[in-house]
């Protein structure tokens, strides 16, 4: 078993793996880290475990998009094809928009979880 540290959100995390696939976990943490550093920076003063779970939304909503959308498509309310991660959030719209989304993968997620 391998470990590995990690940085997401400023915070170092020591975590285990299988052996070769340290790059893999160091990858994925390198990518929910830039999702909360966005959020962070456009949403300003949240909670930390409040911004964790919109960026592991964010992600995960995103590899579920994917997925789904190779199997044609999704029930729930329509996503940007962009990941709102991304981009400035510069108004009150915006961080709306941005709730909206969270939501609309939370209620992805919960459905494909009910199917499986």
């Amino acid at each position: 078993m391998a470990e590995v540290n990690v940085n997401v959100g400023g915070r170092d995390y020591r975590l285990a793996c299988r052996d070769g696939e340290e790059e893999d976990l160091r990858a994925a943490a390198s990518l929910l880290d830039s999702r909360v550093s966005n959020l962070n920076e456009n949403l300003g003063s949240v909670g930390e475990a409040r911004l964790l779970l919109m960026a592991a939304l964010l992600v995960s909503g995103e590899l579920l998009e994917r997925k789904l959308g190779k199997a044609g498509g999704s029930a729930g309310a329509p996503l940007p094809a962009q990941p709102i991660a991304t981009s400035p959030v510069p108004d009150r719209a915006a961080y709306e928009a941005l709730a909206q989304r969270v939501e609309a993968l939370a209620t992805t997620l919960e459905e494909a979880a009910k199917a499986a």
